[in-house]
């Protein structure tokens, strides 16, 4: 088999990462080529090639330098593993596919819409007759207030209509308090607070073409500041087939999360995330490498069999990485590729 030439954007991101390692891991034959904005970023020098590339919010700039990249090493595949480059990816998505031969992993701008406000998450699980946190706008639906919380009862949640991870999130215990928060504030809203005493689960599901759903797997998160430092996988299918069930009528393309917690033994979904995630690393550990099921799929045509997933619990640990200051040097300066074996 020849070789799959894959381009990993955003490649010093967490996530950025765990796909170079799980498509590393890959019996494909791959070479793999990374790109980011910084020389220190540590994807770029666990892939085989490496590029610098300028901010994707400097579109003319980074479009140039994409597409240039992609001739000069003849990609395949693209990952995007930085939530800033999605809306860009999928505004030029049908054009950068037309000047290369690159498929572009990135949904749909309706998809992105529908997840990265989460006000449009609800509404879209609402009108579909799934299971959701009751939730108002604020400033929109001030006039509602009293009547929700009268409903809903202390403790809630507010938090930004847009934004990742727990970045602006808030859990209000009485209404001094929210009047505080919500002073001055827009684009914000106040949810139902579901208990976490069952504990809070992420579910990835990976879709190929139209919402063909290609693997599920639902793992229970322990958090700390957001951000996932272990999980369970054991069991959990039900979940994972109610998700599923979301993802078939949502139609994300790749990898996309749910975040949800249990509410009387049902799945809540309050947010959906339509990327690879911070346990795309846990879930390759675990025996679903999404990066490859999408090449696998979609780029060579195979039938993806049932997965086996390990019953284990995953520890996140930082590691330290040695890397040739020539490398970074290389780098900074021609912000040019780096040839490693591969």
């Amino acid at each position: 088999m020849d070789k799959i030439k894959v381009l990993i954007t955003g490649s010093g991101s967490l996530y950025g990462v765990a796909v170079i390692r799980a498509l590393l891991a890959s019996q494909l034959n791959l070479k793999l080529v990374a790109c980011d904005m910084e020389a220190r970023a540590l994807g770029l020098h666990l892939a085989h090639s490496a590029y610098l590339v300028p901010a994707a919010q400097y579109e003319t700039a980074y479009l140039e330098r994409l597409l240039d990249i992609l001739i000069k090493e003849d990609i395949q595949a693209v990952f995007i593993a930085s939530s800033k480059e999605l809306h860009f990816f999928s505004k030029y998505k049908a054009e950068i596919e037309a000047k290369t031969k690159a498929k572009i992993f990135t949904n749909s701008p309706e998809v992105l819409n529908t997840c990265d406000d989460k006000w449009y998450t609800i509404r879209f699980l609402q009108e579909n007759n799934f299971y959701f946190p009751l939730t108002i706008r604020f400033p929109e639906d001030a006039e509602q207030l009293c009547s929700f919380i009268k409903k809903v009862n202390f403790p809630v949640i507010i938090k930004p209509r847009r934004g990742t991870g727990s970045k602006g999130l808030c859990k209000i215990e009485n209404f001094t308090g929210l009047r505080t928060l919500l002073k001055g504030q827009k684009d914000m809203i106040i949810q139902q607070y579901l208990p976490d005493h069952q504990g809070e689960y992420t579910t990835g599901i990976c879709a190929g073409k139209n919402g063909k759903i290609l693997s599920g797997i639902t793992l229970k998160r322990y958090l700390h500041d957001g951000m996932t430092v272990s999980a369970d996988s054991t069991g959990y299918t039900e979940i994972t087939a109610y998700c599923q069930k979301v993802a078939a009528v949502l139609k994300p393309y790749g990898p996309c999360n749910f975040q949800l917690r249990l509410r009387e033994g049902k799945p809540f979904i309050f947010e959906i995330n339509p990327r690879f995630s911070s346990t795309t690393g846990m879930r390759f550990l675990l025996g679903v490498n999404e990066a490859e099921i999408m090449l696998k799929a979609e780029l060579l045509n195979q039938a993806i069999p049932e997965f086996k997933i390990k019953k284990c619990s995953v520890i996140r640990q930082y590691a330290d990485y040695l890397v040739p200051t020539e490398q970074l040097e290389q780098l900074e300066n021609k912000s040019c590729c780096i040839f490693q074996p591969g």
